[in-house]
């Protein structure tokens, strides 16, 4: 056990006090708008310290390390890309002041706007398939941090896993956005703090030129080039800024923070300075997994980079990092260190359940009740039904984290999850706020080839994660235009005037 007393002790009242202000939130839920989206009233500082927080967590720091240490400098480029995507957005409004100005609380919402109800169950149900497996591993890979980090057995990895999701629970549960804002704020504090530390103990005991060495070492040109770079190359990057304009503007949990901004023009705000944030959090974790690599890569060739070595055992290249650290950090820093990874694991997964449960129950319990001709539910019920849908969310990623195992690199994995839904819901969003042509069929059309351009190269017949991105995005595409051209026009009178009016159904 590398933990000390201290260590625990600042790890504990860490969990207690967070605990204690996510409570307090409930005080605040008065109806689903303040339970989903903080009854639309964050500014820009709080805005860009939740967003910033919901972004970055322990799975974050855990998948870019992996690919830094897979990778070496090349990495950067996924980085780069992610940065800069997230400030045009910000600085242009694209797609993001639109949607605010509707005033919706999820995605699928605009596809009842724009398309029809039935289009937006259909969403619904691939941007919960993507985003909860997309999620899927993030716990098991949390767990393995902690226990790397702290020296614990592996077997206590899945007591681990649920105790972590049963303290995200109860606070996301019982206060929903509130909760997850209030607590993001002290949790983006202790995530910086653990930040700045890893990355100047990672250096100074790795030494740069030691780390440049190694790269050039053991991956030569191709790990400075991204062309180059194995599972890169001019595919991988267009890809890249395709999902990453798709993820800035449409995935669940950072649209729910534009939409509970108190206006467009925030939105923009919050989105362009956290763009900034978004460049040190993808390469700083990199650089760690670069020096990891140059610390513990010691081991045999696997997928080739050396394996990490750590007390004569050998590790797989995402606990590279962990075991980097529960080497080099001394008693109570590393119990900083863990506090601040809790922090960035309760904010992403809380946030992450609270987005993927949010979508169940708004875009698909409740529209397959109206189309069922059934009243509209109450508010208490629909308060009663989100946190019925968190709870389960949460049970699925247990068993889901458990019986997973990524066949490459997390990132990619998480990518290609995520481009199930934000390849043909991007396409679609984008064609029903700047073409007035986009109708119904090329809705249904660009929502299911995207989906299938997705799931079948990759989890049927192995392809890379590079192939299937770009499939998905293409035959998304392929299928509003030809839907859209072909297909009789069917955008209602209803949804014209919702748009104009920026009001939502």
């Amino acid at each position: 056990m590398n933990f000390a007393p201290i260590d625990w002790i600042i790890v504990v009242v860490y969990l207690a006090v967070s605990m204690l202000i996510g409570l307090l939130g409930r005080r605040y839920v008065g109806n689903t708008a303040h339970f989903l989206v903080a009854g639309r009233e964050l500014g820009t500082y709080i805005g860009i310290a939740t967003l910033a927080a919901t972004e970055i967590g322990t799975i974050t720091f855990m998948y870019n390390s992996e690919l830094g240490y897979r990778y070496g400098f090349a990495a950067f480029a996924a980085a780069l890309i992610s940065g800069i995507a997230m400030i045009f957005v910000g600085r242009t409004g694209f797609v993001i002041s639109r949607l605010r100005e509707l005033r919706l609380m999820t995605v699928p919402e605009y596809f009842e706007v724009k398309y029809s109800r039935g289009l937006r169950i259909v969403t619904g149900i691939l941007v919960a398939l993507g985003g909860i497996l997309n999620m899927g591993v993030f716990l098991k890979v949390e767990g393995e941090f902690l226990t790397v980090i702290s020296g614990m057995n592996q077997k206590y990895l899945v007591a681990t896993m649920i105790a972590i999701l049963l303290l995200e629970l109860v606070y996301t549960t019982v206060g929903g956005m509130i909760s997850i804002v209030i607590t993001d704020y002290l949790q983006y504090v202790l995530l910086s703090i653990a930040t700045i530390i890893i990355t100047i103990y990672a250096i100074h005991f790795a030494g740069w030129h030691t780390m440049v060495s190694k790269v050039e070492t053991v991956m030569g040109s191709s790990g400075f080039n991204p062309i180059t770079a194995p599972k890169f190359g001019w595919s991988f990057l267009i890809w890249q800024l395709l999902l990453w304009l798709a993820i800035h503007t449409c995935w669940q949990t950072t649209a729910m923070r534009m939409f509970s901004t108190k206006s467009p023009e925030i939105s923009k705000r919050v989105m362009t300075w956290t763009g900034f944030i978004f460049l040190g959090r993808g390469m700083l974790p990199m650089l760690w997994g670069i020096a990891a690599l140059a610390l513990l890569g010691h081991g045999a060739l696997v997928g080739g980079v050396p394996e990490p070595i750590i007390h004569g055992h050998a590790l797989a290249p995402i606990d590279a990092m962990p075991a980097m650290l529960s080497m080099l950090l001394g008693p109570g820093i590393r119990g900083i260190v863990v506090a601040g990874m809790l922090a960035a694991t309760m904010s992403v997964n809380s946030s992450y359940l609270l987005g993927w449960s949010a979508v169940i129950s708004q875009d698909i319990v409740g529209p397959l009740r109206k189309q069922m001709g059934r009243p509209p539910l109450l508010d208490s019920t629909q308060l009663l039904i989100n946190r019925i849908c968190n709870f389960a969310v949460g049970v699925f990623l247990i068993f889901w984290g458990l019986l997973y195992t990524p066949p490459g690199a997390v990132y990619l994995y998480l990518n290609i999850t995520g481009t199930i839904f934000l390849a043909g819901a991007f396409v679609c969003v984008i064609g029903g706020l700047y073409w007035k042509r986009a109708n119904l069929t090329g809705g249904y059309c660009a929502m299911l080839l995207g989906a299938a351009g997705a799931i079948i190269p990759f989890f049927f017949l192995h392809k890379s994660e590079s192939f299937a991105g770009f499939a998905s995005f293409g035959l998304a595409a392929l299928g509003l235009l030809a839907g859209s051209l072909f297909g009789r026009k069917s955008r209602t009178a209803t949804g014209e005037m919702a748009i104009a009016n920026g009001e939502s159904r």
